[in-house]
This record gives structure tokens, sequence and C-alpha cells, in this order.
């Protein structure tokens, strides 16, 4: 009976060391496990307060469109360094250098790293960072963190780990940052631009408009519920299209703004396609004029208004189309005209189930 129990004991022995060593892995696994899930915080590389920051400047070397671009921050306002008056979307541009202050590295090579090949002679970028009112545009320094400035040098790109080397001025390590985490960084001025509303005048709020066209002049007049010509207060006008004349202007929204334009007719605005006035139940009024379509992107047409006369906006040119009506084509239909103007579509969606063949059947021959 022993000598069985001992053949028994010598039999198992393999499978409790099999077990132990499944349990073994099993916890290793749920270990590595664990540091998957942890938080991958990456080595900060501008140890600061992005509340100090008071200036951001970035170039990104591009064969095609090439970015270089600083930003001021005063009075609890970003503005553009070349061309301060440009609006600004200021949680756009607040939140780009939030992201510029916090950048990480991957890893820290140390400053025993051969840079011969890391492209950092001919970088691909530079970003700048200005600390309580440091001048973001003194020449670059070792140490500059002694004058409250930082400058991260970025070079080439690691064909196989796709990050990015990096040198700081404030030392002499050299750093490896993600690709993506400096993607979104180098955004162009469009990109931080705020449209403009071209007025703050509702159409509820109107009580005029006047739209003056190539060949015609147009006088409306609003009583807050049906708009009429000034001149001919009978004619019978389309309320929706005169509607859409006034709602467009009211809600339009500028796509960029020249700050310094040049002459009237470099835009069209000499002699533009249309003049619309509004004028408001307090009696502010609003004068714009819509030049011509841009030569370069057919999307694209330009608008001056009284608002802000120095000013030129780029728009979209499909607002042109609101204002693209005479005092013939604004009539409204009547009866007589709605009747003749019927087609063979209009009474198929009359009549879903027969179609026009079948209503034209259905009515009795003395009809």
């Amino acid at each position: 009976r022993e000598v069985f129990a001992m053949k028994i004991s010598k039999k198992m022995m393999p499978l409790a060391v099999l077990v132990a060593v499944v349990v073994v892995l099993a916890i290793a696994l749920a270990v590595l496990s664990g540091l998957d899930t942890e938080e991958e915080t990456g080595l900060p590389l501008f140890e600061l307060d992005p509340d100090s920051v008071t200036a951001v400047s970035y170039q990104q070397q591009d064969e095609e469109d090439p970015v270089d671009v600083t930003l001021l921050y005063a009075d609890e306002t970003w503005t553009l360094s070349d061309d301060p008056t440009l609006p600004l979307d200021q949680e756009t541009t607040a939140n780009l250098a939030a992201d510029i202050a916090g950048l990480t590295a991957l890893r820290d090579l140390g400053t025993d790293a051969e840079t011969e090949e890391m492209g950092l002679d001919e970088p691909t970028a530079v970003l700048r960072l200005a600390v309580d009112g440091g001048d973001i545009t003194a020449e670059p320094a070792t140490g500059e963190t002694a004058s409250g400035l930082y400058t991260l040098t970025i070079g080439a790109e690691n064909s196989v780990t796709g990050a990015y080397y990096a040198k700081g001025s404030w030392g002499d390590s050299v750093y490896t940052i993600d690709s993506s985490d400096l993607s979104g960084l180098f955004k162009t001025p469009r990109q931080l631009y705020a449209d403009q509303e071209i007025t703050d005048l509702e159409t509820t709020d109107l009580t005029a408009m006047t739209v003056e066209l190539p060949g015609e002049t147009l006088d409306f007049a609003y009583d807050g519920e049906t708009w009429t010509l000034a001149d001919d207060p009978d004619y019978s006008l389309d309320q929706d299209i005169v509607t859409k004349m006034a709602s467009t202007l009211c809600s339009l929204k500028s796509q960029w703004s020249i700050t310094s334009p040049e002459a009237d007719s470099v835009y069209g605005l000499d002699s533009p396609d249309a003049i619309v006035t509004l004028t408001g139940s307090d009696g502010t009024t609003v004068t714009a004029r819509f030049g011509a379509v841009s030569a370069e992107d057919d999307t694209v047409s330009y608008l001056q208004a009284s608002t802000a006369p120095d000013v030129v906006y780029e728009i979209a040119s499909t607002n042109l189309s609101a204002y693209a009506y005479t005092k013939d084509s604004l009539q409204a239909a009547t009866d007589e005209t709605a009747t003749e103007e019927s087609s063979e579509e209009d009474i198929i969606a009359e009549n879903p189930v027969g179609g026009a063949d079948d209503y034209v059947s259905s009515v009795p021959a003395d009809e």
C-alpha cells in the first residue's frame, strides 16, 4: 500500500509543478495588465505654471505652407503679434498655449546622445514660451529660464518609433516626443480666428430695409408681421424671400477679417452687387456692401459693413443669392398664377395614391 502511494505521489508531482507555474503566470499577467492600464504621464518638458505664460511662438518648416505665429497675452486677451486687431477665438488660443506649456516627452536620452542624425541643426519646428512678461522676440540662448524664456527645438522624426527628437534651451538633454502630441500645435491664424457678427440687429427688431441693386433700389417697410414696398404698399410681396433678405444680413458671420485692406476695387466694393441697409426699431442703421467673389476661391466673397468701416470681411459667397431678386421676381404668386404654374409633379404630390393620370380620369366629364 505504501509502495502504491509513493508511485501515485511521483506521478502527481509534475502536475503540481505545472499548477504552480500556471498560478505564477496568472499572477504575473494580472500585474502586467494592471501596469498597462496605468495612466502614462510622460516627462514634463516645461516645468512651469501654465497661467504664467504671457507669450507663445511657433514656427513649422513646411515646404508648402510654413507656419510662423507669435501670440501675446495681456489684459486677459490673446492677440496675434503681427496683426493685433485680428479677432482671435480666446478659448481656442488659450487651450493651444496650455497644450504647448503642458507638452511632455516620451524619453530623456540624456546629455551624451549622438545628435548628428537627429535634425536639430535644421529643425522641423521651434516652440517658444515666455513667462511673466519675458520678451518672446529675444534671441535664443542657453539658460533662457533665467530670463523667463523657453525654447524647444524639434528635429527629425525617427522613422521607426514615429517620435521626434527635441532639445530644450534650458539644458543639454535630448528628448523624444510622440508625434501625436505635436499634432495640432501649429495652428494658423485662420484656425485661431473668431468669426464676427456683422450686426446685432434681429429680424424681429427691424422696421425698414433698403436693397440697392445695380438696376434698381427697393425700399421695404416692416410692421412686425408683413413686409411692404414703401413706394407701392399694395404690391403683393413674397414674404419668405424678403424675410430671407433681411435675415441673411442679421445672421451673417465673417470667415475672415482683412484688417488692413487695399483699395475697394480689389474686392469689388467700388461696384457692389448689392448694398443693404437695415433699420432697427430704435433707429439703429447698419449698411453692408456685398462685393465680388474671390478670384482664388469661388466659395468666398467680400463684404464691408458700417459697423467696422476699416475692415473687409470674407464671407461665404452663397449669401449673395439672397439679393438676386428684382421687384418683378419678388411678386407673390396669386391664385391665378399658381393655377397656371401647376405642374404634373404638383398634382402627383397632392394625389400621391393615384398620380396625375388618375386625378384627371377621376374628374367628371361635365367638369
